[in-house]
């Protein structure tokens, strides 16, 4: 974690299990609000490994980044090591709104840093969730039963819980709606 930041934004995590439709959301929401600014995430995962639009970089080329402080936060998940870049401080600094694809592992550091921190927790029904992941076709049936069974657990607490069961839209609508009350609250 970097230094955190108390600036007048607001820090959105959109988490939630793999196969939630949580980039879909996110994109769609920068298209509904283009004030938004949508963090794009570091990944030690080759850029063409498919899946979300993401900075791919080497474990070295992270640990230089990260000696840097080039980083507002990262975490560990999946054998991948992820990160969102301290340029969001710009961002929050500004007063702007900030959604980033997060992990509930990470929640409670990012939290400390920066305690304006919103969590939007998407979730869907378990057999839809495994349908969108077979058709993804970036995991095994032993992977996919793994990413349901996580797929269980509570929501972080304070999470503003989305259901995406039906259309885009709807799951967007309740982002947006959820967004407008913090930044209201703020």
């Amino acid at each position: 974690m970097s230094g955190g930041h108390g600036g007048r934004g607001l820090l959105v995590a959109v988490v939630g299990p793999s196969g939630v439709g949580k980039d879909t959301l996110i994109a769609e929401l920068a298209r509904a609000r283009p004030d938004i600014s949508v963090a794009q995430r570091i990944i030690t995962r080759a850029a063409d490994a498919g899946g979300e639009d993401h900075q791919a970089v080497s474990d070295a080329l992270f640990d230089a980044k990260l000696a840097m402080g080039r980083f507002a936060f990262h975490w560990g998940a999946h054998g991948l090591r992820y990160a969102i870049p301290a340029s969001i401080d710009a961002d929050l600094a500004q007063g702007r709104v900030v959604v980033f694809n997060g992990s509930r592992k990470a929640l409670q550091g990012i939290a400390a840093a920066y305690p304006q921190l919103m969590v939007l927790m998407i979730t869907a029904p378990p057999e839809m969730l495994a349908q969108r992941l077979r058709a993804r076709g970036r995991e095994g049936a032993r992977e996919i039963a793994a990413r349901l069974k996580r797929a269980e657990l509570a929501p972080p607490a304070g999470a503003v819980v989305v259901m995406n069961d039906s259309t885009v839209e709807a799951a967007v609508a309740q982002m947006l709606a959820a967004i407008t009350r913090a930044s209201q609250n703020a």
